[in-house]
C-alpha cells in the first residue's frame, strides 16, 4: 500500500540587515530603536492566497537624549500592517518570496 503525502508551504522567513532606516518608537520604554535587522515571517494560512506577515525588528536602543547605546532591543509588528512605519511595510512587500 502506498501512502500519498500532501504538503504545502505554510511560511517563509527572510532576515535582512538594515542600514539607514529611520528610528522607530521603543514600545517597551523610553527612547527609540535604530534598526539594524528585520526578520520577516510570511504566513500562507490566511486563505487569501497572499501571505500575511509578522515582523521582528532588531536595533540599537537610543536614549531620549539621542545618545546611542550598545543595547540591542527588538519590537514585534503583528499581522495587518496597522501602525507600522511605511518603510517597513515597503520592505515586507518588496522582499515577499
Amino acid at each position: 500500500m502506498t501512502t500519498q503525502i500532501t504538503t504545502r508551504v505554510r511560511s517563509h522567513m527572510v532576515n535582512l540587515g538594515v542600514e539607514g532606516a529611520p528610528a522607530v518608537d521603543n514600545r517597551w520604554g523610553s527612547g527609540s530603536i535604530r534598526p539594524t535587522q528585520v526578520q520577516i515571517t510570511y504566513w500562507y494560512d490566511t486563505g487569501t492566497g497572499e501571505p500575511d506577515a509578522v515582523v521582528r525588528l532588531f536595533g540599537t536602543w537610543i536614549r531620549e537624549t539621542g545618545e546611542a547605546t550598545d543595547h540591542i532591543i527588538d519590537v514585534m509588528y503583528d499581522r495587518g500592517h496597522r501602525n507600522w512605519p511605511e518603510w517597513l511595510v515597503d520592505l515586507v512587500k518588496t522582499n515577499k518570496p
